[in-house]
């Protein structure tokens, strides 16, 4: 499950970035052709779903943090040595 959500964050934050880099883009040539239409045009076509998009890659980002890691635990050490192992530091 971990998996399915962290694809779908990746995929929703690369579609968030790239809608929210063409509504500015579009914004900036307005501005710098000094066509309000083409500001207004780029504002209604990509502002929807750019702020539709950072929703769901904030609820992704969010839910990920709850979603736990699973780590395979080799049950062929006792457990005192398990603990010993997992609360040691590498040098």
């Amino acid at each position: 499950m971990r998996k399915t959500f962290q694809f779908l964050f990746k995929v929703s934050c690369v579609l968030f970035l790239l809608s929210g880099s063409l509504l500015v883009i579009g914004q900036m040539v307005g501005l710098l052709l000094l066509n309000g239409d083409l500001i207004i045009f780029s504002a209604d076509t990509f502002g929807k779903p750019t702020f539709i998009l950072s929703t769901f890659a904030g609820l992704f980002g969010f839910a990920l943090n709850y979603i736990p890691n699973t780590v395979p635990v080799d049950n062929s050490e006792p457990i005192t040595q398990q603990m010993e192992n997992s609360q040691s530091t590498p040098t």
